[in-house]
C-alpha cells in the first residue's frame, strides 16, 4: 500500500480488506511474482514510485534463459524499486552498472531521464 510504503505478497486465493475514512485515499499496485528459476527467488516489479500509476511505466519483464538475470523495459525515470525475495547481486541501466539499495527484501535504483524516447533497460543479476 502507498502510503504505508509496504509490501504485502499474498496468494491468488487470498483477499485483502481495505478500509478509507470518508475523503481519504491510498494506491495500491498489483504485480505478478516470477520465480527466478535458478536460484528459487521471488521478484515482482512495482514500477516507477514518484508517479501516480506507479506500474504503468513498466513496459516488458523477461527472465532471460537459465540464467538469473531478470531484464524490465521501463519507460520514464525516477525511483523504481522491485520486491526482491533475495539480494541481487547487480544492476545495470542499459548495460551501465548502477548502485541499488536493498532492504527490507525491497530494490531501490534511480532510473536517470533517458537521452532518447526509448526505453531504459534495467537488468537484475541473481
Amino acid at each position: 500500500m502507498f502510503k504505508e510504503k509496504k509490501v504485502r505478497l499474498l496468494k491468488s486465493s487470498e483477499k485483502l480488506e481495505i478500509s478509507l475514512e470518508p475523503f481519504n485515499h491510498d494506491l495500491l499496485t498489483v504485480s505478478p511474482v516470477t520465480v527466478v528459476p535458478r536460484k528459487s527467488i521471488q521478484f515482482a516489479p512495482i514500477g516507477l514510485v514518484n508517479m501516480l500509476n506507479t506500474g504503468g511505466a513498466i513496459e516488458s519483464v523477461m527472465v532471460v534463459g537459465d540464467e538469473s538475470l531478470i531484464r524490465i523495459g521501463v519507460k520514464g525515470s525516477g525511483e523504481m524499486r522491485v520486491f526482491a525475495s533475495g539480494n541481487p547481486v547487480s544492476c545495470k541501466i542499459d548495460g551501465v552498472d548502477v548502485e541499488f539499495c536493498y532492504h527490507d527484501q525491497m530494490v531501490t535504483i534511480q532510473v536517470p531521464c533517458p537521452s532518447s524516447p526509448k526505453l531504459s533497460v534495467i537488468e537484475f543479476l541473481f
